[in-house]
């Protein structure tokens, strides 16, 4: 039975999301798709734009049959830990067959070679990323002149593809990310098969264009946060979102039920005045440096922005800082990341939502997985490990800060959300 794993943050879903879903199943016959989806914080430092719960039923509307919660570390974490995170919950499940991505180039043998060259890490490219990095260089930029100056022995590493290809890749965000999904593949050992689609469309920084088939989920954020008026906003969503999602989306907008990173900055700032830049430096991604920088300059900012732009250096991205001022205010330790890593990562498989025809597939990994499936959080601690019931109740904890957050929402606790159901 092929089964296709999707990793997402659909923040928000679009009709691209909608047509990587229908190719897995066309192009590939998959039976089933599986996702496992960011919860209510996403990979670049930041709060999702819409609950994990609306975007869990976008998804099941979409064509996906089950949608799993990442937890907080794995979708907070950088590229690399993201992808692993994620790559690593779906091959625990035992029975996912092809691991689905959309990119710019549509070719999944440059991905495969790239992601086997990186796995490997030939000790001349260690070497130089090392150097580029003490030198003051980002990770992404350091990691590509590292590689843009190793000899060109891909082919100790790959059978198809060389440097320059690699190069090419790690020149977009999206394919950064299906590199680090093949990295993790041939690290892990897996024997899930990548399959990528050519995306269409908008690119992953573009703002909506009107000639544009398909929109970039952070242009439709930018348009629709920006975009009180109703008609504008039906407009946005006739012609990117898929049309069984319009309603659902148009009624989040009207009630203003979507969150930015500025909406937390007062948890953040409460939490600053209270921590000294000794402990700030135990979070995750902090380091000494950037926690003495915060401590001294965090009064003199009234927004989030404010406060990024002001720590901003050349050695750090701004997703990283975003990243690292997330994790301050969910109390992510580098420790505690450090244990999950090296017990595998996802330490459980949360349900957020499924349909009904997806019983065969729930029966199979329950039948397969190696880590728990947690359905009731209620019965979590009948049956996770002290670790993994650790990683829930933070994941859980951070939820809990989004929803009291969230304009139009009563706040309250997880533990009463249910399942969506389709």
């Amino acid at each position: 039975m092929k089964t296709a794993g999707v990793i997402a943050e659909f923040n928000p879903l679009h009709t691209g999301h909608e047509y990587l879903i229908r190719q897995l199943r066309s192009e590939y016959g998959a039976k089933f798709c599986v996702v496992v989806m960011s919860g209510d914080y996403v990979q670049r430092g930041e709060p999702a734009f819409f609950s994990k719960f609306l975007r869990t039923k976008a998804a099941l509307l979409s064509g996906a049959d089950l949608v799993l919660e990442l937890p907080l570390s794995v979708s907070t974490g950088s590229a690399e830990y993201f992808a692993e995170g994620a790559v690593s919950l779906l091959n625990r499940l035992g029975c996912v067959t092809h691991l689905g991505f959309g990119s710019e180039s549509g070719d999944v043998y440059a991905f495969r070679s790239a992601g086997k060259f990186l796995s490997q890490e030939p000790e001349t490219y260690r070497r130089l990323l090392r150097q580029f990095l003490k030198a003051g260089m980002s990770f992404p930029r350091a990691r590509y002149e590292a590689l843009s100056l190793c000899p060109d022995d891909s082919e100790k590493y790959a059978s198809e593809g060389d440097i320059t290809d690699l190069l090419s890749l790690l020149e977009s965000p999206n394919n950064i990310l299906g590199t680090e999904y093949c990295k993790a593949l041939y690290k892990l050992r897996s024997s899930i098969v990548p399959v990528t689609v050519k995306r269409l469309g908008a690119g992953y920084h573009e703002a909506v264009s009107p000639d544009a088939e398909y929109a970039s989920a952070s242009g439709l954020r930018k348009a629709f946060s920006s975009s009180p008026g109703t008609d504008k906003m039906e407009g946005l969503l006739h012609n990117y979102v898929p049309q069984a999602c319009q309603p659902l989306y148009l009624e989040a907008l009207r009630q203003r039920q979507y969150l930015t990173f500025d909406a937390l900055f007062l948890p953040l700032y409460y939490t600053l005045q209270y921590t000294d830049a000794k402990t700030l430096s135990r979070y995750q991604d902090v380091t000494p440096e950037l926690s003495e920088r915060l401590s001294g300059i965090f009064r003199r900012c009234s927004s989030i922005e404010e406060l990024s732009a002001a720590l901003k250096a050349k050695n750090l991205t701004s997703a990283r800082i975003h990243r690292c001022l997330l994790h301050i205010l969910l109390h992510l330790t580098k420790d505690t990341v450090a244990a999950e890593r090296e017990q595998g990562f996802a330490l459980y498989a949360r349900i957020l939502g499924f349909r009904r025809q997806a019983e065969p597939l729930l029966s199979e990994i329950k039948k397969h997985s190696s880590i728990p499936l947690v359905s009731k959080l209620a019965d979590a601690p009948k049956t996770l490990s002290p670790s993994a019931l650790v990683q829930l109740e933070q994941t859980i904890k951070a939820s809990e800060l989004y929803r009291a957050a969230l304009p139009g929402t009563v706040p309250g606790s997880e533990y009463a959300q249910n399942i969506v159901i389709l």
